[in-house]
């Protein structure tokens, strides 16, 4: 039975391998020799599962009381650290960030924290509460560490991490989602300048980045 799909996070951790979670266990798959290995959760069953493709490293919740977050390395399935949080049923949602040390946590009822960490060195850099907040996705700008996306049925959410020093703070920018009777507004200042009628500018919009000369 350890075989199985369980339908829940999957990701690949080099080339040619995708993990994804199984019960008690994390099957990683080599999707060219079809050979599989097993890495059995240390405390029950799996909760959250998340892979970075660069460092080959891969984070993982367990689903128990007061949950903790084990971080792997592979091949060779060592393990690296134990991140212990706030936590107190479940975490729902992991990422990686594309560059740097760092992972983000999202947790489920009661809490529903969003949580980065300094996973190499075993530091929780900041944390926020959004109660009642089921998010479905949380993902690392690919080029800036310190921008995080979690996202809603209702909303998108950009947060900002902030440092000050050894302190770090969230910031958030709310984008709300168009329901299927309503145009999507660009939001002012994110990503894209805002257009105004009285331009008589007819090309592509640019990224702000871009008109600056930073890209």
């Amino acid at each position: 039975w350890v075989q199985g799909f369980s339908n829940k996070n999957f990701g690949f951790i080099n080339k040619q391998t995708v993990c994804y979670p199984c019960g008690n266990y994390i099957l990683f798959l080599d999707v060219k020799t079809k050979k599989t290995i097993a890495l059995q959760c240390p405390a029950g069953q799996v909760g959250a599962l998340t892979a970075n493709w660069n460092s080959q490293v891969l984070a993982f919740s367990d689903r128990k009381l007061n949950p903790i977050i084990y971080i792997y390395t592979f091949p060779v399935l060592s393990k690296l650290t134990e991140l212990k949080g706030n936590a107190q049923l479940d975490y729902s949602l992991l990422a990686f960030s594309f560059t740097g040390p760092y992972l983000a946590s999202y947790s489920s009822i009661p809490e529903f924290a969003l949580s980065v960490w300094n996973w190499q060195e075993n530091i929780l850099l900041c944390c926020e509460s959004q109660p009642g907040l089921t998010a479905t996705s949380l993902s690392f700008n690919p080029m800036n560490w310190q921008q995080l996306c979690l996202v809603n049925e209702n909303s998108v959410t950009v947060w900002h991490i902030e440092r000050n020093n050894d302190e770090h703070h969230f910031k958030q920018i709310l984008v709300e989602l168009p329901d299927g009777q309503e145009s999507l507004s660009p939001s002012k200042g994110l990503f894209f300048p805002v257009s105004h009628t009285e331009d008589q500018y007819y090309g592509p919009d640019l990224p702000v980045s871009a008109i600056a000369g930073l890209v």
